[in-house]
């Protein structure tokens, strides 16, 4: 089985379960979210991938995240603190540096968030 068909079939589960659990039928999930009943039929069989766009739909109707209908992986608070240790014990002795070095350092960082937030506004 293709990953493409595995992750179809995750998904289409997904959006199932949390359909029965907030004990509403296609039509109404298809009032709720915007999306076609026959859309919606065809997700749960497997037989369509569902876009973004549409997953965001459905997220927002069933009242849960993106990432627990597309099974996209959060880092939780413990392990972004460990990768953040990791990387500190491993980068984080920047006192040696001088100060146009660390200039260049905190810019690079602030364009990373610039680009994060950017991101996420989208």
């Amino acid at each position: 089985m293709s990953e493409r068909a595995i992750n179809t079939e995750i998904i289409s589960s997904k959006i199932k379960k949390l359909r029965n659990e907030a004990e509403w039928s296609q039509a109404k999930l298809a009032e709720k979210s915007g999306v076609s009943p026959a859309a919606i039929s065809l997700i749960e069989k497997g037989e369509r991938m569902p876009s973004l766009v549409v997953i965001r739909k459905l997220a927002t109707a069933l009242k849960v995240s993106e990432a627990a209908i597309s099974g996209a992986q959060v880092d939780s608070t413990v392990q972004i603190n460990k990768k953040a240790q990791a990387f500190f014990r491993d980068y984080g002795d920047i006192a040696e540096l001088d100060d146009v070095e660390k200039e260049i350092i905190q810019d690079l960082i602030r364009r990373f968030k610039e680009r994060t937030d950017d991101a996420s506004r989208k």
